[in-house]
Order: structure tokens, then sequence, then C-alpha cells
């Protein structure tokens, strides 16, 4: 395993015969990165603690970072409503 900052880099070959070792580092928090000929196909990351739910994305905020400040008069809402009345 190649090690990068709080992610490993690991190989198909190296995950299919040394998976259990692989695993426990994703319960200890480490995210791998699935390497085939050196090119990345996949990550493994750990699922957060039980009961605890994945926070949803600041959707606004990703929209600011595309659109800027360039408002949509009447919000994509909106004209969603009035398209189904």
């Amino acid at each position: 395993m190649h090690n990068m900052a709080g992610r490993s880099k690991i190989s198909v070959r190296e995950l299919q015969q040394n998976l259990k070792r692989a695993l426990s580092q994703v319960e200890r928090g480490r995210e791998l990165e699935v390497t085939r000929r050196g090119a990345p196909i996949a990550r493994i990351v750990p699922l957060p603690p039980a009961g605890q739910a994945e926070p949803w994305p600041d959707l606004e905020a990703r929209l600011r970072a595309i659109f800027g400040d360039q408002l949509m008069e009447p919000p994509p809402s909106q004209e969603l409503l009035q398209d189904r009345d």
C-alpha cells in the first residue's frame, strides 16, 4: 500500500491478497484508493458511525460556486411548482 495524506493507494491484486488487512485500515478511518495498472478505479471509505446520518450537501453554496451572484427569478423551485399546477 502506498500512503498519501489520509489515504492509501492499493492495487486490485494487493487488495485481493490482503483484503482483511485493507478493511482493518478502513475501519480505523483510512480511505483506500483502488488502482488497476496504476489508474484509480474505486475508493473504499469508512462509513459514518452508526446512528449518525451523512450530512446533506450545501446545495446553495454549490449553486453560488457555479453561478456566482446571478439570481434566477423566480427560483427554480417556484417554477417547478407553477408547472405542476
